[in-house]
């Protein structure tokens, strides 16, 4: 599965105003959307970038038959919890138990994993990358994450009402965050809620971001590919002099884990000196 994608901001005081629009725009109801985003990254560090002309000295030279491969990047993943706000006021004994996956279907899913790569390069006037979603239908979804090898790095919240506008899916939405919290690397998350009140904007003004987005199963289809893109330019026309929906720097997105060689000695590093 393929997002075709177009981002706006909306400042805090006029959000209130960009909702009726949208209801408007989409003849329907704004859907409250609460979730809460737990952010993994594999444990392992991708080969580092030459690697294999330091192995074995001559013997890898004489045994090299085909040019290597160019080392995989890695990708962090989410975890992502469907919630409300009567979440948040439950005691901790529920709040444990409700952590636990125990939906019947697809569509009762409360956890489901979720994966982006880093959006392509290519000029199309939208921007075009890879995603993955799967529901988590029973069981710990972080004891899943770490059996496939992943490793808890931090948590945010996403507050904000979902429309559906033919087949663009829009999303206007700020990101939440505990104050002062920052968990140590590879502990387990917790799997009681803080209070809502304490989540504070990741954004200090408060700003809000508009996402416009469509799902495309088979990008190799160029008219369903040309359709979409189309359809997302029609839409930008629509809230011009509203919201301005730009394609933002494709590195913004970048969701690959930054490889940070460990440099030794034989490196060439210089040795610690141990404080007088």
């Amino acid at each position: 599965m393929h997002e075709l994608l177009l981002f706006g901001q909306v400042p805090q005081s006029r959000h209130e105003q960009v909702l009726k629009i949208l209801a408007g725009v989409a003849a329907m109801q704004p859907r409250a959307v609460l979730e809460r985003h737990l952010v993994y990254k594999p444990q392992r560090e991708p080969e580092e970038p030459g690697s294999h002309l330091r192995r074995g000295g001559t013997q890898a030279i004489a045994m090299k038959t085909k040019a290597p491969a160019t080392a995989r990047d890695l990708y962090f993943s989410q975890l992502v919890n469907s919630l409300t706000r009567d979440d948040f006021d439950r005691d901790a004994d529920e709040q444990a138990e409700a952590f636990v996956a125990t939906g019947e279907s697809a569509a009762d899913a409360k956890w489901s994993y979720q994966f982006h790569e880093t959006p392509d390069t290519g000029d199309r006037g939208v921007l075009v990358r890879l995603a993955h979603n799967t529901e988590l239908l029973s069981g710990d979804p972080h004891s899943y994450m770490v059996h496939l090898g992943n490793q808890y790095v931090s948590e945010y919240y996403l507050e904000g009402h979902r429309f559906v506008h033919d087949n663009i899916i829009v999303l206007l939405h700020r990101v939440l965050h505990e104050s002062g919290v920052r968990p140590a690397p590879g502990v387990s998350p917790n799997t009681a809620l803080p209070s809502f009140d304490s989540l504070r904007p990741l954004d200090p003004s408060g700003g809000y971001v508009l996402e416009a987005k469509i799902r495309v199963q088979d990008l190799n289809n160029p008219n369903v590919l040309d359709a979409g893109i189309e359809e997302l330019k029609r839409l930008k026309s629509q809230m011009k002099g509203c919201v301005e929906l730009n394609v933002p720097d494709r590195l913004l997105l970048d969701t690959r884990v930054k490889y940070k060689p460990n440099l030794g000695p034989s490196a060439g590093a210089r040795p610690a000196v141990a404080p007088r």
